[in-house]
């Protein structure tokens, strides 16, 4: 089993985004700030008003990328390319049209896509590696027959991926968190107020190199808190489930990390932790 994967350190407002015809009410800027509610717009679904650039005088170094609360079709199709410097001149990643959704995987209808949050992503460096120097970024979309005459996005997510050494243990906990409210009426009927619900997962790694433990996890609780959204990929090699596990999510307060002694000299940690899906 491929081990979970981290959106750590994050580089998403590192680079500024242009590209494609936004509608002027709902900016591509908008794929940078929370609430996901905040959408970027396409003024229609042609593939050259559907691009999504991102540049920056600095490069960064990143590995994966995500498409949150999208609303493209079964039909769609996307791509990602990565240059090293903002002048596009040299590729880091060249990627291929691909379907949005991984094989396997039924696409959601219209009423099934108003009750989840669908994210597309993709993995760009060699496994166990950080990522690659990325000056510019590139997502093409190909939905020129989505339904809704355009696409549409709430968030775009760009980082190094921090792979960790050792998997985290059985007894790994995944699901949602309900929302939905009852109301019971006098004679018995029950009126249900649906809301949408965020999924929600924890666990323990109980075996963590300690420097894995202090420069990572720890120094993801302390500069990202619960305020600072972060990629998580649990089961990175399970593709056909991808859109239901990969979720941007906030930190919740998991639990003091565990110093423990696995061998002789050899010191070791157990870090707990918990996430909750991010979903307005």
């Amino acid at each position: 089993m491929t081990k979970a994967l981290f959106g750590f350190p994050r580089a998403t407002s590192a680079y500024t985004l242009s590209g494609g015809s936004w509608n002027s009410f709902y900016p591509v800027t908008n794929l940078q700030v929370l609430p996901l509610s905040r959408v970027a717009r396409s003024t229609n679904a042609v593939l050259t008003s559907t691009i999504i650039d991102g540049t920056t005088a600095t490069p960064q170094t990143a590995g994966m990328i995500a498409l949150v609360r999208h609303n493209l079709s079964s039909a769609a199709t996307i791509r990602l390319t990565c240059w090293t410097t903002s002048a596009r001149t040299t590729t880091s990643f060249v990627g291929a049209f691909e379907s949005i959704w991984p094989a396997g995987f039924t696409a959601p209808n219209p009423t099934e896509r108003a009750n989840a949050i669908w994210t597309w992503f993709k993995r760009f460096s060699a496994a166990g590696s950080v990522g690659v120097t990325v000056g510019a970024w590139r997502i093409e979309i190909n939905d020129t027959t989505n339904a809704d005459g355009f696409v549409q996005a709430g968030f775009v997510e760009i980082a190094q991926v921090y792979e960790t050494t050792y998997n985290f243990q059985w007894g790994f906990q995944y699901g949602f968190e309900w929302r939905s409210q009852a109301t019971l009426a006098i004679g018995g009927a029950e009126y249900i107020d649906r809301r949408q619900k965020p999924r929600v997962a924890s666990g323990a790694f109980p075996v963590t190199l300690r420097n894995e433990a202090m420069t990572k996890f720890y120094e993801m609780q302390r500069q990202l808190d619960m305020s600072v959204p972060v990629l998580f990929v649990p089961l990175p090699d399970e593709t056909a489930h991808l859109p239901r596990t990969v979720m941007l999510a906030r930190q919740t307060d998991p639990g003091k990390i565990t110093m423990v002694t696995r061998a002789a000299g050899s010191l070791m940690d157990n870090v707990p932790f918990a996430l909750r899906e991010i979903i307005g």
